[in-house]
């Protein structure tokens, strides 16, 4: 029976380690109780949604995975429930509710010394932070991860949440966000993750001023996103290059990117991007309905997307 319950609880590690790393899900060796093979489905089948960013689905997997874990009070099951569910809210955007999920599953695995779920918690709690602009926390949060000698994809999260508070800061210390880019990159050779290495391509077109360079380094994150099919990974970079595009001038060709950044935006109902991108696009267009959307979206109870969608559609109806 003990051989039985290390082998659920591993698991569970594994799924959770799939939407950090992007890992395969393998099936357990042997039979299961019922109510654990019926939870364990839904997990596997809310991870295989969140790959293919198919973000609303797998909320509803991880959503009937927690009722499940819940049925029979299996707190390892409950908290690995949360903490993909927060992860999956962090990527549709709804930080309220990501934190929220996160909580919930910081609050199970302290009460039950869940040890297992503790870097998986940590790497999601720092993302949070840093939604929230809570550098300071996000730095405290990391700083265990960051001493490690070992070099794991936890690791290798961490430097990356950390490079992204250095580029964050990086009007006061561009000399710490070069420093942090350039371990992340030193890092990443032991990693054949291509998430890692977009993001790397996005943080060297940020620390570029030479837009023929910009582009070049938004251009390659762009492509490895769409090999991926990524959604939120092309909309992110599609958003930073609008904003660069904004700074030298190049109001045309930067529309051109909000835009298409926003139509996935919307496709994720993600609100909070969605907002920022729509203050962008106003700073370079007098558009009225841009104003009335960015005074919609900023009620938290926003949910009018088929017809903001309909609104902002660019393409013939």
């Amino acid at each position: 029976m003990k051989h039985i319950i290390n082998k659920i609880k591993s698991r569970f590690a594994i799924i959770v380690l799939a939407l950090l790393c992007t890992a395969c899900v393998s099936s357990p060796d042997e039979k299961q109780p019922e109510a654990i093979e019926a939870a364990n489905s839904a997990l596997s089948n809310g991870v295989s949604n969140y790959e293919k960013s198919k973000y609303e689905l797998a909320t509803t997997y991880f959503r009937n995975a927690l009722r499940d874990f819940r049925s029979i009070d299996h707190q390892f099951g409950i908290a690995s429930s949360c903490l993909n569910l927060s992860k999956t809210y962090l990527s549709m955007g709804d930080i309220e509710l990501a934190d929220a999920y996160m909580k919930q599953a910081q609050r199970i695995i302290e009460q039950e010394n869940i040890t297992q779920l503790l870097d998986h918690l940590h790497i999601i709690e720092s993302s949070i932070a840093i939604e929230n602009n809570q550098h300071t926390q996000a730095k405290e949060i990391l700083s265990p991860l960051l001493q490690r000698d070992t070099n794991n994809e936890f690791t290798l999260a961490a430097i990356q949440n950390r490079t992204r508070i250095s580029h964050d800061e990086m009007s006061n210390n561009r000399e710490e966000a070069e420093q942090w880019t350039s371990k992340f990159e030193q890092t990443l050779k032991s990693s054949n993750n291509p998430s890692h290495k977009a993001r790397l391509a996005r943080f060297r077109a940020n620390l570029s001023d030479d837009t023929e360079t910009q582009n070049k380094y938004f251009d390659r994150a762009l492509n490895i996103y769409r090999t991926q099919t990524n959604r939120p990974g092309i909309a992110a970079t599609l958003q930073e290059w609008g904003n660069a595009l904004i700074q030298k001038n190049q109001n045309e060709t930067a529309s051109d990117k909000l835009q298409r950044a926003l139509y996935i935006r919307q496709s994720l109902h993600d609100r909070r991007n969605s907002l920022d991108i729509l203050n962008s696009l106003a700073q370079i267009s007098t558009d009225s309905k841009i104003k009335k959307w960015i005074e919609k979206l900023q009620n938290k109870q926003f949910n009018q997307w088929d017809a903001f969608t309909a609104a902002i559609n660019q393409f013939p109806n």
